[in-house]
């Protein structure tokens, strides 16, 4: 271990930055996994609390989209063994600093409110009275007696509570008629908490509700429920994400190690001829490879820890991390760690087992190493000597292009993803004939967006408008299809006609549906068949194909029974606007807009970009680029730094025979410009063939149907340009800071 570790210190800058590259994917994994743990959390909400069960929406894909009706919590509290029954209202607001903040409506009667510790003040006890989670007080520099904004109504602030749930300690907490108005759920919640005289009721009462009403479920604290498999995709996905960034400083950790067996060839051949057995070689390869491993996976650590700690504190991201890592998540980066390590160093280690002590000892450090039938491939477009150095290593390079790759090609999967997202949304919402798209403003989720339908009887008289539809969206579960879409839709409406059946008929009745292709060979099911979900059966009377994969994995029924089902009286999600004159669509949106100050509306093609969804998704792109660019770069600069380092003397000589500073200069920035602009181009390819891989998963891959954008590929190859460059600037100033007596003299 001793040799190992001195081994290491040998090139101090190169062990630095295989290091960093380490410690930099460790942090990914460990902040990543933290954000989608808190993500899945957050939106799973600590609704149980002091209650002995809980009753909520049978269907519902998440617990906070449920509805029902609060006239049920009355005829619950009559159910023999039932001591309270409280109800809760939660809507989620984009506020300036937060995309998601939590809101709770709560009963100031209730037993729910002793939930929340009061920090300072009080708790709340009549309207238009609020409570912060004392991390929103914080973030946002709010104190008991202050004024607080929520849809637009202003609320005092009379306490400051927490409950240790960084999502509600990141929120606010109103009277529950207030939360009804604001959120449009009149005379509804989205689930009751009940209190028994005797906790060992609870199987007979949760009985007796679940065969009462069909619809609704009944659990306990910790019992498995509906939304779990969503919650599951939002606590992967991070870890998920990390594991790439990860991968990416494995490889670069690997890259640096078979560097250290090729500048060590000779040195190899000297301690096989002395006896060293392939085994004591392979463990002194493979231990420069765990220290560099454990080293990494500390610093990484450590560096996560401060990362969770401060992005906490940020108003758009407190909610959803503690600001303490998860004991079971650092164990898990200090795993992959230890496995990179052991990866890294064995591929490496296998090379220099097999060298023979004589081959060895001939060898010159940083001889030319051949590539054969593939150099001579590529040879004809490797012109220059910058170029052609690149496959004067060949598995340097093919290592260096394919950990980047991975990079690049994630952020190409995500961004075609992402767009394709954007697209099929609103080719689903504009329904091949709308213009203009209106929403629910202030929303941040597309789901619990909700516009009194009167306002398009009113926006129908507009002498611009030709037609207004309706729609409303919401997700539910149905066996075999955990995210399944269901619109309603008003038959008399322009909207119906994208929804061209194939096979059936339209929907002329309220207990009719039309199913989407995908859908129905998902189910097995045919014209005729039935479904049910939300508590209610349907006949399924045809199936149709649209083409757009949010709409062919759902299904259809008449408005007015959507919204019984969503909890949505009188209310639509979307409205679709036709105008006689499409080319002053911008114009007629900013007209509506200001008259009905409660709408987001836009052109059809601008409405995504101004949503708070794909807003936050933008954002979270952005933010993978820059750490892919971070990780990128270190790799970049490792193999530039050891590339300049096994070629010293010949640096030297170039610059004896006349070469400038410039002319060196521009050789090493060029070579790294070519490595950089290859693993572009692989990463292309490399995330392609990934959302190929994504569109198989099982019950989600319809909805991950990519479109790449030409503005994205530019941030991919300006993404590798930096690369270049920010990897070839210390190596090349290295370079030509050698003095040509100097250089030839280096070993």
């Amino acid at each position: 271990m001793m040799l190992s570790l001195k081994n290491l210190l040998r090139r101090k800058m190169r062990t630095l930055l295989t290091i960093l590259g380490v410690a930099v994917g460790v942090a990914a994994v460990v902040v990543l996994s933290a954000f989608g743990e808190g993500m899945a959390r957050g939106f799973s909400v600590n609704v149980t609390g002091n209650a002995d069960l809980l009753v909520s929406q049978k269907d519902a894909v998440m617990i906070m989209i449920g509805a029902i009706d609060e006239s049920v919590g009355d005829e619950i509290a009559r159910i023999r063994g039932v001591a309270r029954v409280d109800g809760t209202v939660i809507g989620i607001e984009a506020t300036p600093d937060s995309p998601y903040f939590l809101v709770a409506g709560e009963d100031p009667r209730g037993f729910s409110l002793a939930r929340y510790q009061v920090v300072a003040g009080r708790p709340i006890s009549a309207r238009r009275q609020v409570m912060l989670g004392a991390r929103a007080a914080e973030n946002l520099r709010k104190n008991v007696g202050d004024k607080f904004r929520i849809n637009a109504l202003s609320y005092t602030i009379v306490g400051i509570y927490e409950t240790g749930a960084s999502f509600e300690d990141n929120g606010a907490v109103i009277h529950i008629a207030d939360a009804q108005r604001s959120f449009d759920r009149r005379r509804q919640v989205n689930y009751f908490k009940v209190q028994l005289h005797d906790p060992r009721e609870r199987d007979a009462v949760r009985a007796e509700i679940e065969a009462r009403w069909s619809a609704l479920a009944v659990t306990r604290s910790g019992d498995p429920s509906s939304q779990d498999e969503m919650l599951e995709v939002y606590s992967s996905m991070g870890w998920f994400l990390g594991v790439f960034a990860m991968l990416v400083g494995g490889l670069g950790m690997m890259n640096a190690q078979l560097m250290s067996v090729f500048e060590r060839t000779r040195e190899i051949g000297v301690l096989r001829a002395l006896g060293w057995r392939r085994r004591r070689i392979v463990g002194m390869i493979v231990g420069e490879a765990l220290i560099l491993s454990a080293v990494g996976g500390i610093l990484g650590l450590l560096l996560s820890m401060g990362l969770v700690a401060l992005l906490a504190r940020s108003p758009a991201l407190g909610g959803f991390l503690n600001g303490t890592v998860e004991p079971s998540a650092l164990s898990q980066a200090l795993i992959i760690a230890g496995v990179l390590g052991l990866i890294g160093g064995g591929y490496p280690a296998w090379r220099a087992a097999r060298l023979a002590p004589v081959e060895a000892m001939r060898s010159e450090s940083g001889a030319t190493v051949h590539w054969g039938w593939t150099a001579r491939l590529f040879a004809p477009f490797m012109r220059g000597p910058a170029l052609r150095n690149l496959l004067r290593r060949p598995a340097r390079s093919l290592m260096a292009m394919v950990g980047l790759g991975f990079g690049v090609g994630l952020i190409v999967a995500l961004g075609g993803i992402a767009n394709g997202a954007s697209n099929l949304f609103t080719e689903m919402l504009s329904a091949g004939q709308a213009d203009i798209l209106a929403q629910q403003a202030g929303v941040s989720d597309a789901m619990f967006s909700s516009v009194d339908e009167r306002i398009a009887d009113r926006i129908r008289t507009h002498p611009e408008v030709k037609a207004v539809s309706r729609l409303i969206f919401g997700v539910t579960n149905v066996p075999g299809l955990p995210f399944f879409m269901v619109y309603g839709l008003d038959p008399r409406e322009g909207y119906i006609a994208s929804y061209r059946t194939t096979e059936g008929r339209s929907i002329q009745r309220n207990n009719e549906m039309i199913i989407g292709r995908l859908a129905a060979t998902s189910l097995n099911k045919g014209v005729g068949d039935t479904l049910r979900f939300s508590g209610q059966t349907f006949t399924i009377a045809g199936i149709y194909e649209t083409g757009v994969s949010y709409q062919d994995t759902g299904a259809v029924i008449n408005i007015r029974e959507a919204q019984r089902l969503f909890g949505k009286p009188r209310q639509v999600s979307f409205l679709g606007i036709s105008l006689h004159n499409p080319e002053r669509a911008t114009e007629v949106a900013a007209e509506i807009e200001r008259r009905y100050p409660d709408l987001l509306v836009a052109p059809t093609n601008e409405l995504t970009s101004r949503m708070a969804d794909f807003a936050t998704m933008d954002a979270i792109f952005d933010a993978l680029m820059a750490l892919m660019m971070l990780i990128g770069g270190i790799v970049m600069m490792n193999v530039m730094l050891m590339s300049v380092f096994e070629r010293t003397q010949e640096i030297g000589v170039l610059r004896a025979v006349g070469w400038s500073s410039g002319r060196v200069l521009r050789m090493i920035l060029t070579e790294a410009f070519a490595l950089s602009l290859l693993s572009a181009l692989a990463g292309i390819l490399i995330g392609i063939g990934l959302n190929v891989l994504f569109q198989l998963t099982p019950d989600y891959g319809e909805f991950l149907t990519p479109s790449y954008a030409l503005s994205d590929m530019s941030r991919v190859l300006i993404m590798a340009i930096g690369l270049g460059i920010v990897g070839g600037i210390l190596p090349a100033w290295r370079a030509v800071r050698l003095s040509p007596l100097e250089a030839l003299h280096s070993q």
